[in-house]
């Protein structure tokens, strides 16, 4: 039975057929239900285009859902947490 996940995107054309880092929350029922993870993928369009894949829906920063689901397949799970620099607020520096 193919498995489904959500992720979210700020726009459309950030999301490509290949291969990315992404992140996604299950939607298998369960205790699990929405946990999410981030994993190297590769993505398509369609199904067809990526047999045995599972089903990828996509949702944009407000919400709004893409009618036609993608697909993916699960290369790899990567580490709970994305490397970079902590939060600072780009205003507190200003009118000092």
């Amino acid at each position: 039975m193919s498995k489904e996940y959500l992720t979210y995107v700020r726009k459309y054309a950030d999301l490509y057929d290949g291969e990315r880092d992404i992140f996604i929350k299950d939607l298998t029922p369960g205790p699990r239900k929405y946990d999410t993870k981030q994993v190297r993928a590769v993505i398509a369009r369609s199904a067809k285009d990526l047999p045995g894949a599972d089903t990828l829906w996509v949702r944009s920063e407000m919400g709004v859902l893409d009618p036609q689901p993608w697909a993916i397949k699960i290369v790899k799970e990567l580490p709970d947490y994305v490397k970079g620099r902590p939060y600072t607020d780009v205003f507190s520096c200003m009118n000092r």
